[in-house]
């Protein structure tokens, strides 16, 4: 494996670097080096992103075994990549929790296993609650009582306790009276609610989705639920949520809590599988960029059902700490075809199923939501987040190189 190779590995499995060709001096955000097998790369991260905290320590083992990781030959460069994403996501793991990266090797193997299973042909979907101080006495995949757990621990209240050796426990409930509301910004998607609203310090939340998607999620002190890291589509990606949340404040121009509670909800959009695009416009001039202004709340153009109902989804708003005002309604409306347009400052919808004009300069892209994502970019009042059907968030942001005047588009994608 190449040094590229790598850096690009680590671009791709923590969410708020973007690899860069050659250190710059921007006018935006902060260069962030890693040294990887001799070689040195430079990031560009969110304002205030440093190697401080948690994260130095994965920093620090992906450049110690940089070499190893550069020196591997598996004669694939997919198993190689896969190996190198399972190393590292497993030691944030370990960092992350009270359980040893070996052990989380082992975790890992069940989950993969459960992945690959089905159960009269629909996929298996599991909710499991690790307990470092539990005794197991079952491995999840004991052959003779498959048929049995498979079906288990797979509603939206149901789950299992399982030790650190991924061995079944215990075989729990959520009532209606345990389930609280999220006290902070979470980047825990809100179908896992019961469980965090369960769990308790220092046990590790794991759900299987019905599409595949493995979500390891915990508890922290100041930052409540949060993941830890997700598989998705074979990729993994490893999250520190202040991180991530501080990711979309400084890369959206938006009030502070508008943008946090973005970050928020844009996890249920991203596990719903459906597809969004919000765009936040920067004055009252991105009307003419709108192709159909009907979509317009309290626009003279204005009719049907967006004319009769422009009163109730006002009334939604993201600008309360982690707490969004008609957030199933924002959901629902993220669902129609087209952009949900945001004002920055208040947090409310401005219009819905919006079509952004294509500019000239993207023309030739495929994909309806990418175009009208990256027409928005090239529009200097518009700032989008594209969310595609696939659950890949996309984060944009144009900075300039101060010593060159180069301009660039920063994307920052994950899942």
């Amino acid at each position: 494996m190449k040094e590229i190779e790598l850096a690009k590995i680590i671009e791709q499995m923590v969410p708020q670097l973007y690899l860069l060709d050659h250190p710059i001096r921007p006018n935006w955000g902060t260069l962030l080096d890693l040294i990887i097998n001799g070689r040195e790369f430079y990031y560009i991260t969110y304002n205030t992103g440093r190697k401080g905290g948690p994260i130095r320590d994965l920093f620090e083992f992906i450049e110690e075994n940089s070499r190893c990781f550069c020196e591997l030959d598996l004669n694939s460069g997919e198993l190689e990549r896969k190996c190198v994403e399972r190393e590292i996501a497993t030691k944030w793991l370990e960092i992350k929790t009270s359980i040893s990266q070996r052990e989380w090797g082992k975790i890992l193997d069940h989950i993969g296993k459960m992945q690959n299973r089905t159960y009269e042909n629909l996929p298996i979907v599991k909710n499991i609650i690790i307990d470092p101080e539990a005794t197991g006495y079952l491995d999840f995949s004991e052959a003779s009582e498959m048929k049995l757990i498979d079906v288990m621990g797979g509603s939206n209240y149901v789950y299992f306790i399982a030790d650190k050796e991924f061995r079944i426990a215990d075989y729990k409930e959520v009532s209606w009276n345990e389930i609280s509301d999220k006290p902070d910004y979470s980047s825990v998607p809100n179908f896992l609610r019961p469980f965090t609203s369960v769990m308790k310090a220092g046990q590790v939340g794991i759900a299987l989705t019905r599409t595949g998607d493995v979500i390891v999620y915990n508890e922290e002190p100041f930052n409540h639920d949060q993941m830890i890291i997700s598989i998705r589509k074979g990729d993994i990606t490893v999250y520190q949520g202040n991180m991530v949340k501080n990711l979309f404040r400084d890369v959206l121009k938006a009030a502070y809590n508008v943008a946090c509670n973005l970050f928020d909800i844009c996890w249920d959009i991203s596990y719903r599988r459906h597809g969004a695009l919000i765009v936040l416009v920067l004055d009252d001039d991105y009307e003419k960029h709108i192709v159909n202004r009907e979509s317009i709340l309290g626009h003279s153009e204005a009719m049907g059902i967006r004319k009769h109902l422009a009163a109730a989804i006002e009334r939604i708003s993201l600008l309360n700490r982690g707490q969004i005002a008609g957030r199933n309604t924002f959901l629902e409306l993220s669902s129609v075809d087209g952009a949900v347009i945001l004002e920055p400052q208040t947090g409310q919808v401005k219009a819905f199923g919006s079509i952004i004009e294509t500019a000239a300069s993207v023309r030739g892209i495929s994909g309806a939501r990418t175009t009208a994502a990256e027409s928005a970019v090239s529009y200097e009042n518009m700032q989008p987040i594209k969310i595609s059907s696939d659950g890949d968030i996309t984060l944009y942001r144009n900075i300039t190189d101060l010593d060159t005047g180069e301009e660039i588009t920063l994307k920052y994608k994950f899942y």
